[in-house]
């Protein structure tokens, strides 16, 4: 995939929002919960701070006693973490068996009933103290009870590590939900996209309707592009044509009052008169062609065009029994108009017949997506060097065939007018064989 897709862009852009936002929300969580597990846990010190005040009493010669101890069992171990004591005026006076031979630290924010604090062998712990006074003692005692902070760490990494791995499920399921999303939001351009191939390579003419709301404006004005286009072509068409029926009236009476005449005065006349004709019938087949040229979406079946001009071949030189023969697959698609492939295979198959002894060769195929036509004869050919000059306007080679020399300059301006080219060898049986190589329709590369 591109990256200067649109899919690409809008697929990346919702991925970046959607793993800040749900980055955003797993820190909050974990946030939030490290306050709810640290509630709790401040919570149980101070139900265990409460029991222990509960079971403390003044006894007869004035010491603290305790009439039971807490029913937790972790204060019974040493070194667990948990620890509770009891001091008077700095004196520690009671504390749990798990704080045996140490003593809690009063380090940290005095002014807080709950801090944390360094413990015993650098274990951060988590104390809550409380200053009590009892009845027949002067002064306060600290009760003051801690607990383990990587037990509230360790809660709070679990939470964490299956916040993350949820939320990035989620991110992966929602980064999949916005592609379906984007490619069927976009599904519109894809269609609008293949439309538009189909017009350029000829399998429609116009757009296709069923278009959402706004892709619909988009397509009426391709589809009025479209046939402004067309009828541009055929307004163009139309004039060359009158201009062309405009000219011929006017040079036939010149050219048969100048028949009348003798000398060399008519001569001259006669051959600026065939040389106006010809270049008039020249300049308006290339303007015919240069729009249809650059039309879009023509398509010609070449084989269909081959089998009219075969028939008037046979017809026009029937009494010297030639064989026309064509080698053309059906499939094969000319881009451009029917007229002008007729025109330029009608002058290099009339050619090849006026120079065949028995046989006329025409075949074609797709050639790494070009069109190439070939049409060769069993004639006498044409010499290497002389091959070049018989493409120049109005050169022939030999005047006892009948022909003005103009018909392979046209088929090769046609040619080049459709970015083509044509090209004159031997044949295999020794007589010429012209080739042409023209654009073919995109659809039928494969072909």
């Amino acid at each position: 995939m591109r990256r200067n897709s649109l899919t690409v862009r809008l697929t990346l852009a919702a991925s970046a929002l959607i793993g800040l936002g749900l980055a955003a929300a797993g820190l909050l969580l974990v946030v939030m919960f490290r306050d709810h597990v640290e509630r709790r846990f401040d919570s149980g010190l101070e139900d265990q701070l409460e029991e222990l005040v509960a079971a403390s009493e003044i006894d007869g010669a004035g010491i603290l006693a305790l009439t039971w101890t807490p029913v937790d069992p972790r204060f019974n171990r040493p070194g667990s973490g948990w620890y509770w004591q009891v001091s008077l005026q700095g004196e520690v006076v009671r504390r749990s068996l798990s704080l045996t031979g140490m003593v809690l630290s009063r380090a940290g924010d005095q002014s807080r009933e709950i801090a944390s604090v360094p413990g015993p062998a650098g274990r951060p712990l988590r104390i809550l103290r409380r200053s009590i006074t009892l009845p027949g003692v002067a002064g306060a005692f600290d009760f003051a009870v801690a607990g383990p902070v990587d037990n509230i760490d360790a809660d709070v990494w679990r939470f964490s590590a299956i916040t993350a791995s949820t939320l990035a499920v989620l991110g992966l399921f929602l980064v999949v939900a916005v592609y379906v999303q984007v490619r069927f939001g976009l599904g519109p351009l894809i269609r609008l996209r293949r439309a538009l191939s189909d017009i350029r390579t000829g399998r429609s003419e116009r757009m296709p309707s069923a278009f959402p709301d706004e892709v619909e404006p988009v397509v009426e004005e391709l589809n009025a592009l479209l046939d402004q286009n067309r009828t541009l072509l055929q307004r163009a068409r139309t004039q060359a044509g009158n201009l062309a029926h405009a000219l011929k009236h006017p040079l036939t009476i010149m050219t048969h009052e100048t028949n009348r005449l003798t000398g060399e005065q008519a001569q001259l006349m006669a051959e600026q008169l065939a040389a106006m004709r010809n270049a008039i019938n020249r300049h308006l087949s290339q303007a015919r062609v240069a729009g249809l040229s650059e039309a879009i979406g023509m398509r010609t079946p070449v084989a269909e065009s081959v089998d009219g001009l075969r028939l008037s071949m046979e017809r026009l030189h029937a009494g010297r029994g030639l064989c026309v023969e064509t080698r053309l697959p059906d499939a094969l698609l000319f881009a451009g108009n029917a007229e002008d492939l007729e025109e330029m295979l009608g002058n290099l198959m009339d050619n090849a017949c006026k120079w065949a002894k028995n046989r006329v060769l025409v075949q074609g195929r797709n050639l790494d997506g070009r069109l190439i036509l070939t049409v060769e004869d069993d004639g006498p050919g044409i010499a290497v060097n002389a091959r070049e000059m018989v493409l120049r306007r109005g050169r022939r080679l030999d005047e006892s065939v009948a022909g003005a020399g103009l018909g392979l300059d046209i088929v090769r301006d046609i040619a080049e007018l459709y970015r083509g080219t044509l090209r004159l060898e031997a044949s295999a049986s020794g007589g010429l064989k012209a080739e042409l190589d023209l654009p073919a329709p995109e659809a039928d590369l494969h072909h």
